[in-house]
């Protein structure tokens, strides 16, 4: 369903990603970790458009991407969330789901129409926000919402473009223990057709999700297995989880 094959980009005499190759079929739960620096937001954003590579190629549902922009990736079916929140703030969850939702019914070009004239787009509104439990805060503010809430609904906006690939950068970072639940448990709810890549930090969270890891260092890619492989690997606790048991 999705793959890079000999990804490499430097910055000047600075190589950051050297020859990665990832390879997720449908439905895959896939984690990406690694130290800082190690190159995980650069080859996002070679896997979303947002940086061209040197070399290599992407493939979403066997198209070449790896020349699109990051909105033909989008209409392709690559969906993805941001380390920080991409929101508007000072409007309310519903009319942030509006907009998303109304992009994907196609009629977000139709300015001289209220979106009150479309009721199908008030139901999918509301179905979106039961899943991902935020009905009650329909008419909320998003600036009022808590941060992890705030993780929630953009990733519902996220999937309003039904995506056959989501792209998850660091979901949890920066939230409490029970915000950290929530997030997990709404991840494990999406549907089981939808291909999950996964940038996370927090070794519970990525375990406990994912079926098969990468393990990046330095650009290159360091080990890929599942996660008793990973976790038992030497290599992977001398580079990130450390030494001790």
């Amino acid at each position: 369903m999705f793959s890079a094959r000999g990804l490499q980009k430097s910055f000047g005499s600075l190589a950051v990603t050297h020859n990665v190759s990832l390879e997720l079929p449908r439905g895959r739960r896939h984690g990406l970790i690694g130290p800082n620096g190690a190159g995980k937001t650069t080859l996002f954003n070679l896997l979303t458009g947002e940086l061209k590579p040197d070399a290599g190629a992407i493939f979403l549902d066997g198209d070449d991407i790896t020349n699109a922009s990051p909105d033909a990736r989008v209409r392709n079916g690559l969906g993805r969330s941001f380390q920080r929140n991409n929101l508007f703030a000072n409007l309310s969850v519903r009319q942030n789901l509006s907009i998303a939702c109304a992009l994907q019914a196609e009629i977000g070009h139709v300015f001289w129409r209220s979106l009150s004239k479309f009721p199908a787009l008030h139901e999918r509104v509301e179905a979106s926000a039961e899943q991902l439990a935020l009905s009650a805060e329909l008419d909320t503010p998003v600036m009022h919402l808590s941060y992890g809430t705030q993780r929630q609904l953009e990733i519902g906006l996220a999937l309003q473009r039904e995506p056959t690939v989501l792209l998850l950068d660091e979901p949890t970072s920066g939230m409490s223990p029970e915000e950290t639940t929530a997030m997990q448990t709404l991840i494990k709810t999406l549907p089981q057709s939808l291909t999950i890549l996964i940038i996370e930090h927090d070794m519970d969270v990525i375990f406990d999700i994912a079926e098969r890891i990468t393990v990046l260092d330095y650009g290159h890619v360091l080990l890929e297995g599942e996660p008793s492989e990973v976790r038992d690997s030497d290599q992977v606790r001398r580079c990130y989880l450390g030494t001790s048991n």
